[in-house]
């Protein structure tokens, strides 16, 4: 009987160079219909409205991305990327202009900021039902990352059902009142893997050679829904906007898995590949250490399977980074307008 010899050619690239700035162009109504998901909209509280107000505008920092792909009986490609550079008073920083880019967004489209919400009870409430709400996320088959909200304010997340304090301020202010939260990774990552075909010499009997690539880009996305939380409650993962109006009507804005706002500003000084645990990570308490360091000791290769393990280390510009997260933002607001204009 001829033994089957698994080949692997396993490639990891790193794509660094990223020109031009395309000028940011209104989404078209098939592109609207593409990022969010449908049926997000009851009785339209945006119709009449010339006032909304923001409870809280979360923006979700990743600072390490970790994405997998695996292919049975072949075996698997993990990535992680890391972003070094950036500390968390350049995070506020960020989410602080983004409110107010959001507010003067609004604004010009007819919807002028309250913040009579601050002295109602059911925006206590809120307060009071959301304090046990994490700020530092780690997650093994996700990242890390770090929550910043605008201007200091508390971190709110709106219930998906339609009972409740959130839905109770919007009908007693009767306009509508929102929570948004916002994913901002640093990195695309490509993988791919492909079953070669077998073949048979004398020398070798029968053989195979499957090839695993992964390549990353050092740019700034949005990004909607992971398959991680597909069919979960909706809450701390991707980019929602999630507003409550007059006559318990609601508007949630939720972009779909797999969809994302891509920025071409450049921000990266330098990409490297990982050659030990970043000291950044090496203080997160959870299975995201223990991952990297069984793939940092080559531990992590499953037997008998092929796999490639690829990490990166990017050294962020900070100010090219601000400058690339507000250009996100900035196509972000467009599509939340453009999305509120059409379902209201």
């Amino acid at each position: 009987m001829n033994t089957l010899i698994k080949k692997l050619a396993s490639t990891a690239l790193l794509i660094i160079a990223i020109t031009g700035i395309v000028q940011a162009q209104q989404p078209t109504e098939k592109e609207i219909k593409q990022a969010f998901a449908p049926k997000g909209t009851h009785r339209a509280p945006f119709k009449k409205a010339t006032e909304a107000a923001l409870t809280s505008v979360n923006l979700q920092f990743k600072l390490a991305t970790r994405q997998e792909q695996e292919k049975r009986k072949v075996g698997n490609v993990i990535t992680w990327g890391f972003l070094e550079g950036i500390d968390d008073a350049l995070l506020q920083e960020i989410a602080n202009e983004y409110y107010k880019s959001l507010s003067e967004k609004l604004k010009a489209n007819g919807f002028s900021l309250n913040d009579s919400y601050k002295d109602h009870k059911s925006y206590q409430k809120l307060v009071e039902n959301n304090t046990d709400l994490q700020r530092e996320i780690n997650k093994k088959n996700w990242g890390v990352a770090k929550i910043f909200t605008a201007n200091q304010a508390p971190y709110i997340e709106y219930p998906t059902g339609m009972m409740g304090a959130h839905a109770s301020l919007g009908n007693d202010l009767k306009m509508p009142v929102g929570q948004l939260f916002i994913t901002v990774d640093f990195i695309e990552i490509t993988q791919n893997i492909s079953r070669g075909l077998s073949s048979f010499t004398l020398t070798d009997g029968s053989s195979r050679t499957d090839k695993f690539e992964t390549d990353m880009r050092p740019v700034i996305r949005i990004e909607g829904i992971t398959a991680a939380s597909m069919g979960k409650q909706f809450k701390g993962d991707g980019t929602y906007a999630k507003f409550t109006g007059d006559n318990w009507s609601y508007c949630n804005a939720m972009f779909q898995n797999g969809f994302n706002i891509v920025s071409n500003v450049p921000y990266a000084n330098d990409v490297v590949v990982a050659d030990g645990i970043p000291e950044s990570m090496k203080k997160i308490k959870s299975a995201v250490v223990g991952d990297l360091a069984s793939i940092f000791s080559r531990g992590a290769v499953k037997s008998g399977r092929g796999n490639l393990e690829a990490t990166y280390t990017i050294q962020a510009n900070p100010q090219a980074y601000k400058k690339a997260v507000l250009d996100a933002l900035d196509k972000y607001n467009d599509y939340l307008i453009a999305y509120i204009k059409a379902n209201n």
